[in-house]
């Protein structure tokens, strides 16, 4: 019993001192987005990902459900979040918003070839529209439009606008990301005037309020120079390759 009362003592201080010069700082934890089957997260931990490496810390990254990751942020179980929009940051006084914008996300309409005129959100009204599941952006935008479908996957979004279950589908694509190609829109249209334009932030818990400056400076760095838009071209390429 001695003994171990000792080991646990030696246990107990040896987590008070300070770690030596070759000691590795842990690798942060961010949330992206679970929900998302377009090329914005995999540009978004592209970006993020270097700009972290630059700064010599490593980021780790898990897929979780948006509405959870940010609870587990606020909570602090979560160092950041990757992609968010500039309110979040606002509405959350225990988040720190990177104010530099990784990502922009368009939301798009797709119609049938010989579907619904000219739509803006006024018109939605009017019609069923469909959407993918958990994309928290759409969810709010379409708070007040009365017929709306949600759909698990794109394939399945793209078979109810073409059986006609659904007038209008909408999308999120990152801006700059590549239009689906002809097969996966045989039939359909894409509405020529995004609905929406809205860019996206990282978010840091407030304990990390010392790297904000940091940060911060990498990533327009990083923008400034293009390098942020090349990482993100080549996270596109392999979300849509085969």
């Amino acid at each position: 019993m001695e003994l171990w009362r000792r080991r646990e003592a030696v246990v107990m201080i040896a987590g008070w001192l300070p770690l030596g010069p070759s000691a590795q700082p842990q690798p942060l934890h961010f949330a992206t987005d679970a929900n998302d089957q377009s090329g914005l997260a995999p540009g978004g931990r592209a970006v993020l990902s270097r700009a972290f490496q630059r700064l010599g810390l490593a980021v780790s990254f898990e897929a979780l459900p948006l509405r959870r990751s940010l609870r587990m942020t606020e909570q602090g179980q979560l160092d950041g979040e990757a992609l968010r929009i500039r309110a979040l940051g606002q509405d959350h006084p225990g988040l720190l918003l990177v104010p530099v914008a990784i990502a922009t996300v368009k939301v798009i309409g797709l119609v049938r070839q010989r579907g619904p005129g000219p739509v803006d959100w006024a018109a939605l009204a009017q019609l069923r529209v469909g959407y993918p599941r958990g994309i928290v952006l759409i969810e709010n935008l379409l708070a007040s439009v009365p017929r709306k479908l949600e759909a698990t996957t794109h394939a399945d979004l793209l078979r109810l606008l073409r059986t006609e279950a659904i007038d209008i589908a909408l999308l999120t694509q990152a801006a700059g990301e590549p239009e689906p190609d002809a097969e996966q829109m045989s039939g359909l249209a894409t509405l020529p005037t995004p609905l929406s334009v809205t860019p996206l932030y990282p978010l840091l818990h407030q304990r990390h309020r010392e790297l904000l400056p940091r940060l911060t400076a990498m990533l327009q760095q990083m923008e400034d120079s293009g390098e942020s838009a090349r990482l993100r071209s080549v996270a596109w390429g392999g979300v849509l390759s085969p």
